[in-house]
């Protein structure tokens, strides 16, 4: 009687563990654990890049003769090296130019009296940082400092932070939306997988202006302007990934998932700036579609679109590539149709 017990407990062992190393267990488990480990890369990497944000050739700007501004240079280079870039200007006017067309972050003014002009609406954590440089320097001549903020930031946002919100929002929105379209479009031609995919751009960036301007009034102005770049980061992100879902099917998304999200939103500067990275994530800041897509929306809203040129370039790079690699894919693997009733009737004729 026991060893028909045993020999039933050891059968019935051995069914559980067939069923615990069967395919669909063993692809649940490889599922879970890609997952959970783009979740620890993700995680890391944006820990890794904003925990301590310090300068890294911040471009300021310092009013004086060439050697004034040498001299400031070197004595900012003592205290920090490699922290600044120092550009020098003639005048205050010039200098407010600079501000103005996002050429430099601020200029320093060491008058007398001395002062300092900034704008907050660039990045405020870079403001701050320059208050606190040029203060000491300002304290060395026994004066306090005067600071101009040239773009102060409005009620509506007062930490400069709806830019890197909204962005964030389409990242995944981006990424999200692509799959689902994928999985609905995948046995249609490319032509009705792409319109959807700029139907999302538009949309997308139609329901941002709407939601920043007027849902929430964060933003005050500029509707048209964030309309437009929100729908080209968008389409920055889709059709790149559509290009890979062309040529690997559904997988294809999780090339999108870490360039766009685990890489490219730790990178984008948006809590900061894109100089208070440290590397790598600085050096690719503004040349993947997040960066691009802060810098570009914060130029729009708060300086007339100047310093947006590069950024634009950036995402409309992105989005007309992803669009003609795509079609490329297409050719090279071409989706086949479904087959249809009368077809599937022919070829079983008895079903």
């Amino acid at each position: 009687m026991s060893h028909i017990s045993s020999t039933r407990l050891s059968g019935l062992a051995a069914d559980v563990k067939r069923a615990a190393l069967s395919p669909e267990n063993r692809k649940l488990v490889i599922t879970l654990a890609g997952v959970l480990a783009v979740v620890f890369i993700f995680v890391s990497s944006n820990v890794a890049a904003n925990h301590d944000p310090k300068p890294h050739d911040l471009p300021v700007g310092v009013v004086g003769p060439p050697q004034l501004v040498s001299a400031t240079a070197r004595q900012l280079d003592r205290r920090a090296p490699g922290a600044f870039q120092i550009l020098g200007y003639r005048s205050p006017a010039a200098a407010r130019t600079a501000i103005l067309h996002r050429s430099v972050y601020g200029a320093f003014d060491p008058g007398p009296p001395p002062s300092l002009l900034t704008a907050d609406a660039a990045s405020l954590p870079v403001a701050t940082l320059l208050q606190e440089t040029f203060t000491a320097a300002a304290r060395a001549q026994g004066a306090p400092l005067i600071v101009h903020d040239l773009v102060s930031l409005p009620p509506t946002d007062p930490n400069g932070a709806t830019a890197f919100s909204a962005t964030l929002s389409l990242i995944i929105a981006g990424v999200l939306g692509s799959s689902m379209l994928y999985l609905v479009t995948q046995r249609r031609g490319l032509a009705v997988h792409l319109s959807a995919v700029m139907a999302l751009g538009i949309g997308a960036g139609l329901l941002t202006a709407v939601a920043t301007n007027i849902v929430v009034g964060a933003f005050t102005g500029q509707f048209l302007a964030i309309w437009g770049v929100a729908a080209l980061f968008v389409l920055a992100l889709a059709l790149p990934i559509a290009f890979f879902q062309r040529l690997l099917g559904l997988p294809g998304t999780g090339v999108g998932l870490v360039v766009f999200i685990v890489v490219g939103d730790p990178s984008s500067g948006g809590a900061t700036a894109p100089q208070l990275l440290p590397d790598p994530w600085r050096a690719i800041s503004q040349a993947l579609p997040p960066g691009a897509a802060v810098t570009a929306m914060r130029d729009v809203v708060y300086f007339h679109g100047y310093g947006a040129t590069r950024a634009l370039i950036v995402l409309g790079i992105y989005a007309a590539l992803g669009a003609i690699l795509a079609i490329i894919a297409d050719r090279i693997r071409p989706v086949r149709p479904p087959p249809s009733p009368v077809a599937s009737a022919a070829d079983n004729p008895t079903g």
